[in-house]
């Protein structure tokens, strides 16, 4: 299950959508992994991975760095990466189509 996406600039981690999605036994621990996802946000720079995996507990945060851009989302350790990553690229596709049509192209 994924519990939590974000969208956030990597020049200074701040954030420009969030939503999150806690099953009810995971809502105690949501603030923890909203502070760690903040934390990995301010970490990022222009030369950080393309694509990374981190592990927190019995979760992971997925990301994807495009044009200064990250997508970052927390799911359970054992969801498909393939699938992790295919919903990340769908997050960003949404996000540009979204940006172009209120503000218009770059």
């Amino acid at each position: 299950m994924i519990y939590l996406t974000m969208v956030a600039r990597v020049q200074d981690g701040l954030l420009l959508v969030a939503s999150s999605d806690a099953a009810h036994d995971m809502s105690e621990q949501m603030d923890v992994y909203k502070s760690q996802a903040k934390q990995v946000l301010r970490k990022l720079n222009p030369r950080s991975p393309a694509k990374q995996i981190i592990e927190s507990g019995p979760c992971s945060f997925f990301y994807l760095l495009d044009q200064n851009i990250c997508y970052l989302a927390l799911a359970d350790k054992g969801y498909p990466k393939k699938l992790l990553f295919s919903y990340l690229e769908d997050i960003k596709d949404g996000f540009i189509q979204e940006l172009t049509r209120d503000f218009g192209p770059e």
